[in-house]
């Protein structure tokens, strides 16, 4: 297990949340919205992270088996921008997903 992603998410979700959070207020959200909106986000970014940390070597692996590229070696350069790539990738679809159910959601403005 490497800590680069778990160090990454520390600083890459509170910007998720930030982002979401005033895109909410920007809109004129109900604060509980916002806030659950905002929380709901940060926890995926940062769980995206923490699971790239831990099942790090499998996620890569299962990676390459989909490109069907056999990872004979692989650099740690690779490994840790791979690790960081799936962190900032989970964080992508958690802040898109919010964008998504913000405006054409059950829960969006009428």
């Amino acid at each position: 297990m490497t800590l680069l992603p778990v160090l990454a998410a520390l600083f890459v979700s509170p910007v998720a949340v930030a982002l979401v959070y005033a895109d909410a207020g920007r809109r004129d959200l109900s604060s509980r919205y916002r806030a659950v909106a905002a929380a709901t986000v940060g926890v995926a970014s940062f769980g995206g992270f923490l699971a790239a940390a831990v099942f790090g070597s499998g996620l890569l692996s299962a990676y390459r088996r989909l490109l069907d590229q056999p990872a004979v070696a692989v650099t740690p350069l690779e490994f840790l921008l791979s690790l960081l790539l799936f962190g900032l990738v989970g964080t992508a679809l958690a802040v898109l997903g919010y964008g998504v159910a913000s405006r054409f959601g059950p829960l969006a403005p009428r």
